[in-house]
């Protein structure tokens, strides 16, 4: 760890513990100093989404960046896993790159990252760079792009979000994911990381499969559809 990285955490740490309590500030900074130095990335520091190169005109519906928690990713992943629903994923607002950069662990053969930001766009295809060379025989794509002008390709079964953006956006997101699964109908997963937007996608069908909750604050939902079975509508 980094002199840098040292005194980012020793921040971290009293900004949570003061903000809402000492054993969730404990239970982030172990999960982020195992995860960043478990898949050798640097992806932790939060970033103010109006300080940086903005595409679109979103700005104002976004929120901070954040790397998704490390032990609410792995767990998401390994129940993801056990349904054998890890196929092509897409991480709505991927910032750094870290869930790109774990993905291929849980055997998703093509990961796209799409991110507003340009300076976290770049930070995320450097973080990937390693990982690709572990994983060669996977795709990975990092699309510097408004999420809600984002063309979601039709083999894409999941959906990834760690509350990037408020409703106004996550709804013509939600919109354009049934739009695609219309289209081209198949199973799809939205893998939601503090999920407070969560009953756009339960009001459109989408059934929960999977929930966890640790220390009030870390919260976590996967929910399926199955749009040959189901008639979504937003």
């Amino acid at each position: 760890m980094t002199i840098r990285q040292f005194f980012y955490y020793f921040r971290l740490f009293f900004f949570i513990a003061f903000n809402w309590n000492i054993r969730l500030a404990w239970f982030t900074i172990y999960h982020e100093i195992r995860g960043e130095k478990k898949y050798r990335l640097d992806t932790s520091k939060i970033e103010d989404a109006k300080k940086l190169s903005i595409k679109g005109d979103n700005v104002k519906h976004a929120e901070l960046y954040q790397g998704a928690n490390y032990y609410l990713l792995e767990k998401v992943f390994d129940h993801l896993q056990t349904i054998e629903a890890n196929q092509n994923i897409l991480d709505f607002g991927c910032g750094k790159g870290r869930v790109l950069a774990v993905a291929p662990y849980y055997g998703f053969r093509k990961i796209t990252g799409v991110e507003f930001a340009k300076e976290l766009c770049e930070a995320a295809r450097k973080n990937i760079v390693p990982v690709q060379q572990k994983f060669p025989e996977k795709i990975f794509n990092v699309i510097y792009a408004n999420a809600v002008d984002y063309k979601i390709e039709y083999d894409t079964n999941v959906f990834f979000f760690f509350n990037p953006f408020d409703e106004v956006v996550m709804l013509a997101v939600a919109k354009n994911i049934l739009a695609s699964l219309k289209l081209n109908t198949r199973e799809a997963y939205v893998v939601y990381l503090n999920p407070v937007h969560k009953e756009i996608f339960m009001s459109a069908g989408f059934e929960q499969i999977f929930h966890l909750q640790k220390l009030k604050y870390i919260e976590a939902s996967v929910l399926m559809l199955d749009v040959q079975s189901e008639n979504p509508d937003l």
